[in-house]
């Protein structure tokens, strides 16, 4: 084959196999974050497929075109995400930096609209709060009968583990993080058992469910 054919066809080789292994898709969302149509929309999500389908480079942006969100996602169902994600107010001000590990809180911090930096943001006054199955009692009961103490840490480590998470809309845990921690592997114990709690009846405001950020302690003795 002529050489001048050659080239440009592993040129057309290469892009085709690009365009393949990128895929590009645009969702768009209602102001709860529910999926809509582009005429009844206030969000919409712009996520880019790579690593052949393994990896999730996403941006969110308000109907006026800001961005809301950037962040990666190992998967969308479950929810991974993974690397670090920046949220902003529509004024383009930063509100919000998340650094996850496959879907582990590791670093969060936060600003309000003039650059200010706060603390996490609280749950709005809901008409009816999280409730984990048969109350915060059982919550505590579920950890200390499935917690799996590490064998060999002795003396055994004391204090308080503060594990902070989000309850989500179909009462899952998602945003696990420990905000005070007694040792890494007690801390990442505390952790493993919240993110796999059984589904909590979730918060209501006007009349449907929400998100809402959670605090809960555990006493190490």
């Amino acid at each position: 084959m002529n050489l001048r054919l050659i080239l440009p066809l592993l040129l057309l080789s290469l892009a085709t196999t690009i365009a393949r292994a990128q895929k590009t898709d645009t969702t768009y969302y209602d102001q709860d974050w529910n999926k809509s149509q582009k005429e009844n929309s206030s969000f919409y999500r712009v996520a880019e497929s790579i690593r052949n389908g393994k990896m999730y480079m996403v941006t969110d942006y308000f109907n006026s075109g800001k961005v809301q969100m950037t962040g990666s996602f190992l998967s969308f169902s479950p929810e991974i995400k993974d690397g670090e994600f920046l949220w902003y107010y529509e004024n383009g001000s930063k509100k919000s930096q998340i650094n996850y590990q496959r879907g582990s809180v590791i670093i969060a911090k936060y600003w309000d609209e003039n650059g200010q930096e706060t603390n996490a943001p609280e749950s709005p006054k809901l008409e009816k709060q999280p409730e984990y199955p048969g109350g915060i009692q059982q919550a505590y009961k579920y950890i200390a009968e499935n917690f799996k103490y590490p064998p060999g840490l002795i003396p055994r480590p004391k204090g308080r583990i503060l594990i902070k998470f989000v309850i989500d809309k179909d009462g899952s845990t998602t945003d696990v993080f420990a905000a005070e921690i007694v040792h890494p592997l007690l801390d990442a114990e505390a952790i493993r058992l919240v993110k796999e709690m059984p589904k909590w009846q979730p918060g209501i405001l006007n009349g449907k469910a929400v998100r809402v950020f959670y605090t809960l302690p555990i006493s190490m003795q």
